[in-house]
Order: C-alpha cells, then structure tokens, then sequence
C-alpha cells in the first residue's frame, strides 16, 4: 500500500517512474540514447508476440518499427547483445559495454558467476584452442555455430557434444568458443528468421572494434555506476528493488547507495512508503517540487519481461497492481499484456500472435479498474498493436 504525505504525491511518484522509463509519453530520442536511459533491453526468445526488446521499444519510441532495432544492433552496432543482470542477455548501448560487463560480471547465479566460470575453464589447452578459433574466423563474414563448425570440419564433433550431450566429445575449442562469446571477442551480427531467431556471430576485429570505449574500467567503480544508472532510469527505487532487478546482492548494494547519498546523486524521499525509504536520483527532485501537469491518456500494452513490471513487490507499492503467469508452462500458458492508462495499470490482455495465418488473438481481456471498462483507448491501443505485429485480423475470444 501507498502511504505518503498526499493523495498527489502518488501521482507524482507514478509520473517520475514513467518518465524516467520513457513510458509517459514516446521518445523521438535515438534507440541508443533510450536503451541507455532505461538500462538495456532485456532479450526474451518468447515468439508468442513479438519479442520483449521489440515491444519495450514500440512501447517507448515513437513510430518503431522492428526493423530499427535490427539495424542498431546487427548493421550500425550502436546497441549490442551480451550477458548482463542476473547473466541474462541484454541489448545495451555500444559506448556503456565494458560498463556493463565489469559491473556484472561478479553476479551469480545458477550457482556461478561470469567472472568465475571464465576462470574455472582458462587453462593453456583452451587458451590455445581460443587462439586457433580466433586466427580461423578472421577476416570471415558472420556465421551461425552450425557454419562455424561446418567452415572447420566439426559439425559431427558439435553434434555430439550439443545435442547428445555425449562428453567424450567436449573439446577445447567448443569451450573456447563459449568464451569468445561471454568475453565479448565474439559478437552476434544478426539473428536469422525463425521462432527462435539463431544468432550469427563475427569477430570484433572483423567490425574495426579493437577493444570496447572505457575498457579498462575498475570494478567496484563500475558497479557504482551501474547502480546509479539503475536509480536514475527506474525514478523512485531502494536497495531491494535495485538488487532484484540487476542480480547484484543487496548486501552489496547498500553501502553504494549510501555513498551516493553521501555525494549527493541520489536523495532519500522526504517520507516513507509502505514503512520503507526510497530513494530519487538528484537529477529527478524538481519533478517533487513541480505543479502537476494533466496526467497523459496514452495508452501501453506492456510486455511481462518489461523493466517496469519485473519485481511485483515494487510494482504493488507504487501502482496498486500485479499479475502472476508462468514463463515455463507448456499448456495454456498466458502472455500477459499489462494495460498502462496514462499513469496506472488498470489490467491486462492475454493474447498470441498467429504468425502464419497472420491473425493476433486475444485470448483474455481482464478490467481491474471498473471505471475503464468500456475505455476506447484501450481497443485503439490493440489495433496499433495488430498493426505492428502486420496482422491481417483481430479475434478477440474472452
């Protein structure tokens, strides 16, 4: 539950949120410039509808098309794919990567870390077959794993290893390869079409990157910065909140933030919400002393893997909403699309994208909010999602 000074002041916390998430009203700013602002775009290989980082984008930037992304990312490398909170992959801009891996890299999860299983498998055997991927693919055109394989007579070996899983055919230089790619020597270049979009990988040196802008960077100093990036993107947050969302423990968060209080980038709120301290960065306390502008009408379907709806404790206190669906169910398994109206979530669409009959279903149509039942923003905001999905018919079934 909200408690605060006044019923307003749960207006202005939602509106700070929203515009440090670009979700207040769309973006014409670049899709670098908004992947920096919101920490990264989660990847999600989910072909229910499109995938998560194409709808956090078409949530926030103006006339998106997929094709942008694509081409940020896979021709122009402004943005690019790597490993980075809690080990999951993300699309992070070019300029801010060793910020991303230095600070990350320590996190654990699946009972590892990055930074730990690079260590546990470095010995002069892979570090040789490292060496032999490397002089093999320079100068090459990106390559699936099954080309790459193909291009040095070892498909038969691959197939063994990955898909019998057979361990006699583990060779140095499948986890060399491995490497390349959570270092960072190997890129993905593209993903090709399918469900599940295969990346395509290339050497840095094959795209004139010798080494990433800010490398080296220390550690503890980019986790400092990451964490201040975190506080600044998510507008209103707390250690927990940080902690959930990045994979970085809290007990590791906590004197951070109180070093940033301490500099001055970041202020405790003047009161507490739900019996708990949260905290704004500097740059965002003129919006607690600005008048209340009238709240926006817009309308955003977001995506379940989205930034702003991925911890429901957080989400609860500050927008009085919450959802629940199960990422792994084969059966019956919803895609629950959180309805955003201005500045609060009033419900959700389940729904499904028929790619070969070019149908989008809706599934389910859930109202929390009585008052929005019969909101033509809402039926508005589903055409345009059918249209950027190039859907041909809506069915709607609940």
């Amino acid at each position: 539950m909200f408690m605060s000074n006044t019923v307003d002041d749960k207006s202005v916390i939602r509106n700070i949120i929203l515009e440090s998430q670009h979700l207040r009203n769309k973006s014409s700013e670049s899709i670098e410039n908004i992947v920096s602002d919101i920490c990264g775009l989660q990847y999600d290989p989910n072909p229910t509808i499109h995938l998560n980082q194409y709808m956090m984008l078409w949530n926030r930037k103006k006339d998106f098309t997929v094709e942008q992304l694509d081409i940020a990312a896979y021709k122009e490398f402004k943005v690019i794919e790597t490993f980075a909170f809690k080990r999951n992959m993300f699309f992070v801009p070019y300029d801010e990567y060793a910020l991303y891996r230095t600070a990350t890299k320590g996190i654990v999860r699946w009972g590892d870390s990055d930074e730990s299983w690079l260590r546990t498998t470095n010995n002069p055997q892979i570090q040789s077959a490292e060496v032999k991927l490397k002089e093999s693919l320079t100068g090459l055109q990106g390559m699936t794993a099954k080309q790459i394989w193909e291009h040095l007579n070892l498909s038969y070996e691959w197939h063994k290893y990955r898909r019998e899983h057979d361990s006699n055919f583990e060779l140095p230089i499948f986890r060399a390869f491995y490497r390349l790619v959570r270092k960072g020597e190997l890129v993905t270049c593209g993903r090709n079409p399918g469900t599940f979009r295969e990346p395509v990988y290339i050497l840095k040196e094959n795209l004139g990157i010798t080494d990433w802008p800010d490398k080296p960077i220390d550690e503890k100093q980019a986790i400092i910065c990451m964490v201040e990036k975190l506080i600044d993107s998510l507008g209103v947050t707390d250690p927990v909140h940080i902690s959930h969302i990045s994979g970085i423990a809290t007990i590791d968060i906590l004197p951070v933030f109180q070093e940033l209080v301490l500099e001055k980038k970041i202020l405790q709120l003047p009161y507490k919400i739900g019996r708990k301290n949260y905290y704004i960065h500097s740059s965002k306390t003129y919006f607690l002393h600005s008048k209340q502008t009238e709240d926006s009408d817009e309308v955003r379907l977001i995506s379940p893997m989205d930034t702003i709806v991925r911890d429901k404790n957080w989400l609860e206190t500050f927008f009085d909403y919450s959802f629940s669906f199960e990422y792994f169910k084969k059966k019956g398994m919803k895609w629950p699309l959180s309805i955003l109206v201005g500045n609060q979530f009033i419900g959700y669409i389940d729904c499904k994208m028929e790619w070969k009959t070019k149908k989008l279903i809706i599934k389910e149509k859930n109202i929390f909010n009585s008052a929005f039942n019969n909101y033509k923003g809402i039926d508005s905001a589903i055409q345009e999602l059918a249209s950027f999905h190039e859907a041909k018919e809506i069915i709607k079934k609940g």
